[in-house]
């Protein structure tokens, strides 16, 4: 007879064999950062404000790490470098979407970018202001990425040298 825990060890077998994220799993892992790119490009919450930017900020990478710790896969780091590219394409859309919205609202351009766009004709300031900062978000969703997908290849070895020892 099989019970219960039969069928779910045997999903679970199929599922590592399957190897990565499901993708229910990776698009709820990326919309998890998104109140706080909208609300911080909105200027409703202001980038470093108080405690609430923080939670929003911090909270949806404790996730990710909770992920890579918890969850067993067999392909940890394009797991999370597939998770911090769609990340990464989250912020470029956000930030691009909400670039214009209102006077004093919507993404103000780091002022590096500025001050970078400043060596080309002004012609072309705001096509690289914008690359500039499709650079850096992506730059931040691959970075991200991939030092989880570390503590998620750490999580994995440790979970082997525990099951090779029992």
């Amino acid at each position: 007879m099989t019970t219960h825990h039969d069928v779910t060890r045997t999903q679970n077998r199929t599922n590592l064999r399957a190897g990565g994220m499901p993708t229910w799993l990776t698009l709820t892992l990326v919309a998890a950062g998104l109140p706080r790119t909208v609300l911080a490009d909105l200027n409703i919450v202001p980038p470093e404000s108080g405690l609430l930017y923080y939670v929003l900020a911090l909270a949806p990478f404790a996730a990710w790490l909770v992920v890579a710790i918890v969850r067993e896969t067999t392909r940890p780091i394009r797991d999370f470098l597939v998770l911090g590219a769609l990340y990464g394409l989250s912020l470029v859309v956000v930030h691009q979407v909400l670039w214009n919205v209102g006077a004093g609202l919507g993404h103000q351009a780091p002022a590096a970018a500025v001050s970078f766009a400043q060596n080309v004709a002004p012609a072309f300031q705001d096509l690289v202001i914008r690359g500039y900062t499709i650079m850096i978000a992506m730059g931040i969703g691959v970075g991200s990425g991939l030092a989880v997908a570390v503590v998620a290849v750490v999580a994995k070895a440790v979970r082997s040298r525990r099951s090779a020892a029992v």
